[in-house]
């Protein structure tokens, strides 16, 4: 029983042992990171770039190569590693939806250097960023909307209904109110709207004639190719 123990211990020990093994395949996690970083900053849209997580993408892919050969073909180490990383809590919060994947990536890149698997580390690399960098250049599953976010504040003791619904009426083809917040203790009221006009370009116009109204104030229109958040 204590042979059969040991050897299952001792199973994939010899891997370990071969320094240019380890060093090679250091090396060629970090240059795959390297990569996939790349890919990353070329592929980026938005204000949440952070330098921390694109040295987190580098060190995912190294760690989990070398926690690949540490584990090697032994189940014991497999469970050791399981119970380690399950004791450790992550709490910081990934903003967009698209860095998990790239974590993912980094991830699998390293766990396939790591296992030995060199040239499918390599190839999936390539194939990955040539597709990432085409869905980026063809700016792949935006949304050009036709309709807009109209925000406005609104004094709660003005009776602004009459005068908003003509302008309304004499711009836009479809309005809907969306969410109205409190402001200034009460005070005052923040409006928004999903409206559609019935004309292009007639933004400006619209919001000019909006701003007049007495009691309006901050009148703009909010557009976006991407998300819509309000």
């Amino acid at each position: 029983m204590n042979d059969s123990m040991n050897e299952l211990l001792n199973l994939g020990t010899s891997q370990l042992q071969n320094p240019t093994l380890i060093i090679t395949g250091i090396l060629t996690s970090f240059v795959i990171a390297l990569i996939i970083v790349y890919i990353y900053r070329k592929t980026h849209r938005g204000l949440s770039y952070s330098q921390s997580f694109v040295v987190t993408l580098i060190f995912v892919t190294m760690v989990a190569a070398v926690a690949m050969m540490v584990i090697g073909n032994n189940v014991a180490r497999a469970f050791g590693l399981l119970g380690a990383f399950s004791i450790i809590r992550f709490r910081t919060v990934v903003k967009e939806p698209k860095d998990i994947s790239y974590i993912f990536f980094a991830l699998i890149e390293g766990m396939a250097v790591g296992t030995g698997s060199y040239l499918i580390a390599i190839i999936s690399t390539i194939l990955f960023s040539i597709i990432l960098i085409t869905l980026h250049r063809f700016n792949f599953g935006s949304y050009q909307p036709k309709r807009y976010l109209l925000s406005f504040l609104v004094g709660s003791e003005v009776r602004h209904e009459e005068n908003i619904s003509a302008i309304f009426n004499k711009y836009l083809k479809n309005s809907l109110l969306l969410n109205v917040n409190s402001k200034d203790d009460g005070k005052m009221r923040e409006m928004i709207y999903d409206i559609d006009f019935f004309e292009k370009g007639k933004s400006g116009p619209f919001v000019s004639e909006l701003a007049s109204v007495q009691g309006v104030e901050k009148a703009r229109i909010i557009t976006s190719t991407t998300d819509i958040e309000y």
